[in-house]
């Protein structure tokens, strides 16, 4: 009997817990009203049209979406002046976190023009949000997550992409001895950058190098990608080159890292070491 009430009691107090709330309760996520994705163009430019794969230089404006304002423009979180990167190809504005509608709005821009455009949040930072961040001394309030943004764009410059159907090489010095073939094994140093047409050697921004610290061994053939063994073949030890590299034969549509964007052609200078 006394077994019996005891669990009486039992479920008189689960029930008095239930009906008063009692208990740890499933936290509920936020559900934050998406507007639909908007653009406007308020100045029209002239000249080059970017299009996927070129270089643009742009400077931007981003805001939280405030449904309540005549322009929607809420707090100001995200700025960015003469911001050079790569369009069309789901990069910008970072490697690491990209925001889809920044292509959308700036492909078939031209210099001198301006748009402002509505972005819900799965075209701007979407789930990841962003942190805090300081920019030229300002800092700037984080952006939550799943949050709409209004930004605008006004594009300064256009580069457009560089078609280089094979990887090409210029001998700047020829060594001397045994050629390096497909299967050598050979130690070189290199220094590699973005290829920039507006460059009389076409150097742009330097993303690699190993000049002054320890050699660099592969196998021609293997190990790296097609268009440095291309650059490599043929070469004797310490001749010296200057290897031009389409992204077809480079990293291609991927990219590496935060150096090298999608669909990047690459210059590299090389010196041939060693060949075995």
């Amino acid at each position: 009997m006394k077994s019996k009430l005891q669990f009486i009691a039992a479920a008189a107090c689960v029930a008095v817990l239930t009906a008063c709330g009692g208990g740890a309760k499933a936290p509920t996520a936020v559900v934050v009203a998406q507007p639909e994705y908007k653009l406007t163009t308020t100045v029209v430019g002239t000249g080059l049209t970017a299009a996927a794969g070129d270089t643009v230089t742009f400077n931007y404006t981003g805001y939280l979406y405030d449904s309540t304002k005549s322009d929607l423009k809420g707090k100001v979180v995200d700025v960015g002046a003469s911001y050079v990167g790569t369009v069309g190809v789901g990069v910008l504005p970072t490697v690491s976190l990209p925001a889809p509608g920044w292509d959308q709005a700036l492909l078939g821009m031209q210099p001198g023009g301006k748009r402002t455009t509505v972005l819900p949040a799965n075209l701007a930072y979407g789930a990841n949000g962003r942190a805090e961040t300081k920019i030229n001394g300002v800092t700037y309030d984080a952006i939550p997550v799943n949050t709409p943004m209004v930004y605008d764009f006004e594009l300064l410059n256009v580069t457009k992409a560089v078609y280089v159907p094979s990887t090409t090489f210029t001998d700047v010095k020829v060594g001397t001895g045994t050629a390096a073939v497909s299967g050598s094994a050979v130690t070189v140093t290199y220094t590699g950058w973005l290829y920039d047409a507006t460059k009389a050697d076409f150097k742009g921004t330097q993303f690699d190098t190993n000049v002054g610290g320890t050699p660099f061994a592969f196998t021609v053939g293997t190990g790296v990608v097609t268009g440095f063994s291309i650059g490599v073949t043929g070469m004797q030890v310490g001749g010296k080159r200057t290897v031009i590299v389409p992204p077809g034969q480079g990293y291609g549509i991927a990219g590496s890292g935060d150096k090298i964007p999608p669909n990047a052609t690459l210059v590299f200078d090389i010196e041939l070491l060693t060949v075995k």
